[in-house]
C-alpha cells in the first residue's frame, strides 16, 4: 500500500480494517506512540503478508482503534496547523516508524 494523503486517520484506519480483511496483518500499532488522532494528522501503519487468512487479532486491534478515534468529536479532528507545526508532526511520525525499523534491523 503507498501513502494516502488528504484522507483523515479514521479514514486510513478504515482502509487499514479494509486490508486486513483481505488478510495482512499489522506489523505496527495504528496508536503508536500514545498521540491521539487528534494531535496528529500523519500516521504511518506497516502490514505483512499476504491476502488470505484473516488475523483475528490484528483485525481486533483495527475495530477498537477505530473506536477510539471516533471518539473525538469532527471539530477536534479538523485542525488548522502551520505548515512548520505540520513539518513537525510528519517527523514525529517519521520518527515513530524509523524506530520501529530500526528495532527490526538490529
Amino acid at each position: 500500500m503507498e501513502a494516502l494523503p488528504g484522507i483523515s486517520v479514521v479514514q486510513l484506519f478504515m482502509v487499514v480494517k479494509e486490508e486486513i480483511s483481505k488478510g495482512y496483518q499489522l506489523v505496527t500499532h495504528p496508536l503508536t506512540g500514545n498521540i491521539g488522532p487528534d494531535r496528529n494528522p500523519y500516521k504511518t501503519i506497516v502490514l505483512t503478508g499476504v491476502p488470505g487468512k484473516v488475523d483475528s487479532r490484528s483485525l481486533e486491534i483495527m475495530e477498537q482503534a477505530i473506536v477510539f478515534a471516533n471518539s473525538f468529536s469532527k471539530g477536534q479532528m479538523q485542525r488548522n496547523w502551520d505548515s512548520d507545526t505540520l513539518k513537525d508532526l510528519q517527523l514525529i511520525d517519521l520518527d515513530f516508524i524509523k524506530g520501529y525499523l530500526n528495532k527490526e534491523l538490529i
